[in-house]
Formats: structure tokens, sequence, C-alpha cells
């Protein structure tokens, strides 16, 4: 039986699943739940790259990935397809990053870079350094700030033929997206930060078993929680009023995104939080799970540079919020989320009069390439057709006016008559004061469409180690507030899955006796995650 694997390189996980080609049917899927690079978003991955080395990040990530081709254990494999963003999909094929790292073209000459070809290509997986030496195919960008995931989500999900006036967001760390009116699209991408994974939360969590993923209204608020299969079942009932709950049906172990976003819902409706502040300080979830102040502020920065996105492109294609017909909705969080509950926060656009949730689309791009690799030379013609006007938002003026207001409304508590006004002085249209109805279609119950006969979720194993002769006082170690960092006598190891990475850098910057640096730090990988030679 001949098989091939199709991957999903994302910021928060990476996916992989093997394929049956003579019947084209999902054998199995085995996920990384973290990116194995130390941070918690792109930009934090691509400064790792920069500032420690190309060369051991593109090390980092292809070790996963034959780390999960290894669990997978292909037989007879022709070829492996893969999917993402243009900055891990270049660290993983080891090819430069810097042109992406720069939006002027001053900066680019000044380093003497000459951005690579990003068309859609086929490499030697021995030439990257997988294990299995096959044709890797790789996609194209549209541009260089416009990845294969950011096609993946306008084609699988018909947002490209769709006639009306339609929007698109792939709702992760990264959360890229785009408007369509008429023939004209408009590209962006918001980090809205690790927040929507589950992450830098307190009792935050991946979308793993265990995670509260929503809250329903059921005589008080029911909590629902991801069991071992992914799917939503009851879990601890809780009481926000008197900050109490009660531990039923699957036990809840941490919060994950869309759990953040109904939790915030049911906060706000009831009044019990009022940002960013919480009426006793913080809410219970379950046994040492609970929900603080600063979890709001947190969750405030997400949802404010997801609106502050979805808006700058709207004022930037002219239109009125009310022209928007159709929001599609993709990534796992974009697929397990309640819309409605996401639509009040603010986290989709509250004038879409139709929502689709569409579930991985870079993962079913990727499996479409691995069937058909034909299918990557329409996609490098179809890279032609596609005229995006691409709005950077970290220059934008715009997106900087509303994200400000953002801000101020979640982190400060200003009243959103005072957002509304501060807009309009800055030209730019309030949000509405009434949510559209909204028809709301779920096209698939999971984000992975075909998980096949088993599904696997893992962690890594391997992390970078350095010997440091020094007092052993271990003030590295404990502020490492994501306990990434661990000693033994003079040796030292970092999780580099769970490392913030040079966001961070308390490691270094807390060490007395200033002998801390992650530059000395090499890769570690277990003989455990090699496949058998």
């Amino acid at each position: 039986m001949d098989q091939a694997i199709n991957i999903d390189i994302g910021t928060s996980g990476i996916r992989a699943q093997l394929l049956n080609l003579t019947d084209s049917s999902v054998l199995r899927t085995a996920i990384l739940s973290r990116n194995p690079l130390p941070g918690a978003n792109v930009v934090d991955h691509m400064d790792f790259a920069i500032n420690y080395g190309q060369g051991i990040a593109h090390e980092i990530l292809v070790s996963a990935v034959n780390s999960l081709i290894n669990n997978l254990k292909p037989e007879n494999l022709k070829r492996i397809a893969v999917c993402g963003n243009p900055i891990q999909l270049s660290l993983f094929e080891g090819i430069e990053i810097r042109d992406l790292a720069f939006a002027g073209k001053n900066a680019l000459e000044k380093l003497h870079l000459k951005p690579p070809e990003r068309d859609g290509h086929i490499v030697s997986g021995n030439k990257i350094g997988l294990y299995a030496d096959v044709d890797v195919i790789i996609p194209p960008s549209i541009r260089h700030e416009i990845g294969a995931d950011a096609l993946a989500m306008m084609i699988k999900t018909g947002f490209l033929d769709t006639p009306e006036t339609c929007m698109v967001t792939d709702y992760g760390t990264n959360a890229e997206m785009a408007l369509k009116v008429g023939d004209r699209i408009y590209t962006g991408s918001a980090a809205a930060g690790p927040v929507i994974e589950g992450q830098q939360i307190s009792k935050g969590m991946l979308a793993t078993p265990g995670a509260i993923a929503d809250l329903r209204l059921s005589g008080g608020w029911q909590a629902l929680v991801l069991d071992e299969k992914l799917r939503l079942v009851e879990g601890p009932r809780i009481d926000l009023r008197n900050g109490t709950f009660k531990a039923t049906g699957y036990p809840a172990k941490g919060i994950t995104g869309t759990g953040v976003i109904a939790l915030m819902y049911a906060g706000l409706v009831t009044g019990i939080i009022k940002p960013p502040h919480i009426e006793g300080n913080k809410i219970r979830l379950g046994k040492e799970i609970t929900f603080t102040e600063e979890d709001v502020i947190e969750a405030g920065k997400a949802f404010g540079a997801l609106r502050a996105g979805h808006m700058t492109l709207m004022h930037e294609a002219g239109i009125a919020y009310e022209d928007l017909e159709t929001m599609y909705m993709c990534g796992a969080s974009g697929t397990y989320v309640d819309p409605l509950k996401a639509r009040f926060t603010g986290a989709v656009p509250a004038t879409a009069k139709r929502i689709v949730q569409c579930g991985n689309t870079s993962l079913e791009l990727a499996k479409d390439l691995a069937l058909d690799p034909d299918y990557l030379l329409y996609l490098n013609e179809m890279k032609k057709s596609i005229l995006a006007n691409h709005i950077m938002f970290a220059s934008s003026p715009i997106f900087a006016a509303i994200y400000i207001q953002e801000i101020a409304l979640w982190n400060e508590g200003m009243p959103l008559e005072k957002y509304n006004a501060n807009l309009e002085r800055s030209g730019v249209q309030p949000i509405p004061q009434k949510l559209q109805e909204s028809i709301i279609e779920r096209k698939y119950e999971r984000d992975i469409r075909e998980p096949g006969k088993s599904l696997e979720i893992m962690e890594s194993e391997w992390g970078l180690i350095a010997t440091i002769q020094c007092s052993g006082c271990d003030t590295c170690v404990k502020e490492c507030p994501e306990e990434a960092l661990s000693r033994e006598y003079e040796s030292f190891k970092i999780n580099t899955e769970r490392c913030l990475g040079t966001a961070c850098r308390r490691c270094e910057e807390r060490c007395p006796e200033k002998k801390f640096s992650i530059s000395d730090f090499k890769l570690e990988l277990p003989e455990s995650l090699k496949p058998e030679q």
C-alpha cells in the first residue's frame, strides 16, 4: 500500500496524518500540542532563529517533524506535503528568513539580502534533514507576507468563490485574515497572541483532554470539557456569582482559548466581569483552576487585536460594517468556539449575517497536495491571479488608532461610548451597538476533519542543553514563568516548546553572575524519538 503524509506546521502546534494513496483515506493522525520552537508566537520564533541561529531553529523544527513521522510508522512512503505560514515553512526548509523580518526595502539592501523565491516547489526530504528521503511538496506564498496557510483558508472555505462581501480568519496565535469585496482582496495578520490557544492564562492549556473549551447556561453554567477524543463533554458546574464549582462529569485540568472566550462572555453578560476587574477578584473553575484579573487583561489584548484587524480591513476597503455578509472561521479555535460568544467579545465581526466554521484548512491543503502533487502547478498559477492588498498592521495608523481604544476598553475600563467617540474622531466607523442576527453553519465536528483510526497527541521530549559552571543559585530556574528550565549540577536543560523565547529571557537577565546565555545551548534529541534506521 503506497502512503503519503500531510503536515500542518502551525505556530501553536504541528499536525500530521498518514494517508492511503490507493483510496485517499486517512489512516492515522499525530499531533504535537505545541510548536517546539521557543516563543509564544511566530515573531518570537523568527526572533529566536535570527538571534540564536537559524540552523538550530531549523534543526529543532525538523526534529519535531521527524518525531511525528516516526509516530505515524509509514510503510512504502511516497511523499510528504506541508503547509504553514512563510516563516514556519522557511525555517523547516532551512532557507533565508531575514527578509520576512523587515518590511522596508532599505533594510534588505543594507543587509544585502535577496529574498528567496517562495513559489510552490518540491525538495528532497534528505536535503531538509528528514529521515524519510522522499519528495517534500511545499506550497506557494501569495506574497512574502501572505503564506500558504492564508492561501489554504481562502481556497478550502469557498471564500474565493463567494460572490458577496465576505471575510475569513484563521483563529490562532498569528490570526491571518482576509476580506473580499468584489474582485478585491485585502489581507492582514493580527498578532492575537497565545491566549487564543489557551496560553499566557494562569491555568490555561492547549486544546487537549481535560481542557475547558466552552460554557453553556443550563440551570447555571455548565463547563464543557474536551475528552480523550477531543469531543466536548460535560465537566464541572460553575457558580460565577458565588465563586464556587461542583466537580461533575469529565475532570477539568485547565482552560483553553475557546473556553476563555466562553468564560469572558459569561462573565460579561452576568456582570461578574467588568474589564479589567472580576467581582471577587477571580473565578473558580475547578480544583486549583482559577481565572484572574490578569487573565482578563491578557484576553482583552487578544480580542482587541482581532477586532482591530477586522475593522482595519473593512476601513481600508471602504465598506460599512453592515456590508459584511459571510464570515468564515478556520483553525482549531475557529472550529470549537461558540461564534455567538466570540462575537460578543469582539473576536468575530458583529455584523456578519452568516458565520461558517470550517476546521483546519492548512492541513486539508497539505492533504490535497499529498494526494495529487500536480495540484502544486494549479496553486502556482492561482497565486498569479490573486491580487491581494496586504495591510501591514504593525505600520498601519488605522490599526494603531483602533487598538489603542481596545486596550483602553479591556485593560483600563473605558466606557464603550467613549471608545466609539474616540474612533469617530480618528475617522473610523464606531462599532455597532446591536449584534446582527446570524446564521451559524458548522461544517465539521472537529477541526481535523478525518482523524483516521487513531489520533495521538504527543509532547516533545527534546530540549536545549548546556553546561554552565556557576554557583548553582537557581535564580534562572526560579524566574522561568513557564517552568521550561531545569538544572542538574552544572547541566542546564530548556524544554523548547515551553520556553517563551527572546520575548522573555528572564533566565539571562536575572542571572546574578551573568553567566547564563541561551546562545551556549545545543540541541538534545533522545534516541527514543529517532526512527528505526
